[in-house]
């Protein structure tokens, strides 16, 4: 398996969250029920739960696929027909809508397509073991990791809101160096990575963001590493970067309101 780099990167943000109180939906609705069998599984009272409600008048935020295709616009059509992959976990909004069939739909996306789930959190780190393998030799791919949860227990949850769009090469701006459980003592790593810049959060977008203000604010130099961490309940993932060409990584944050 050949090296993995990152050579474009773009955010899109729900900067304004709609989030209604499940109790206060009508007995009968679909959403406040999976809402109580959410709070069941948890061991929650269902009252915790709230609801994210959609951009008004916004039909692809009602089918829960608006946050992805504005991350997609972001990053700009590839050149060429090219791999998508989209990891997101959770229930989305409405059980009947198909987020990743309506955003090929939406963006014209001609390439192959592959959805990735329950990796909760860790989706924004683990899932670049799977993506060393089917990324093509010869060719690019597009990775989008979403973090817009329909459902939220306001008093623990704190979700980004946010997608994170991401270019993937063979070479480009930032190395894939390690992923999964990182120890940055190993001697199977550059020793320079001991002084990684470490990021974390406990989403799937959080370190991400937070990579994207170190490289934009010239924090992070050439040949210097970065750990992102996603700090869960059960387990932690990490994936370590090399900052190969920073300078030549192409970023855009972009909110989802606009």
């Amino acid at each position: 398996m050949t090296d993995l780099y990152i050579d474009a990167l773009a955010i899109a943000v729900r900067a304004q969250p709609r989030l209604q109180p499940s109790a206060g939906l009508p007995v009968r609705d679909e959403r406040r029920r999976m809402a109580a069998m959410i709070a069941r599984n948890r061991g929650i009272p269902a009252e915790r739960m709230s609801v994210r409600q959609p951009l008004p008048g916004n039909l692809a935020d009602a089918e829960d696929y608006a946050i992805t295709s504005r991350a997609l616009d972001a990053l700009g059509r590839p050149d060429h027909d090219q791999p998508l992959f989209l990891v997101r976990s959770g229930p989305v909004t409405d059980p009947m809508t198909a987020p990743l069939a309506a955003t090929l739909h939406a963006v014209g996306w001609t390439g192959d397509d592959m959805g990735v789930s329950h990796l909760e959190e860790q989706g924004g780190t683990q899932v670049f073991s799977l993506l060393g393998w089917a990324v093509p030799e010869n060719r690019r791919a597009t990775v989008v990791i979403v973090d817009d949860p329909a459902y939220v227990d306001e008093q623990t949850e704190k979700p980004t809101f946010a997608a994170v769009a991401l270019r993937l090469a063979r070479t480009g701006a930032l190395r894939v160096v390690a992923s999964g459980e990182v120890d940055l003592e190993a001697r199977a790593l550059p020793r320079a990575a001991r002084h990684a810049h470490a990021l974390s959060g406990p989403g799937a977008c959080d370190a991400w963001l937070d990579l994207h203000a170190a490289l934009s604010s010239g924090t992070v130099s050439r040949g210097e590493f970065v750990l992102l961490r996603t700090i869960g309940d059960e387990c932690q993932g990490s994936l370590l970067l090399e900052a190969v060409r920073p300078q030549e990584l192409i970023m855009t944050r972009v909110p989802l309101e606009d």
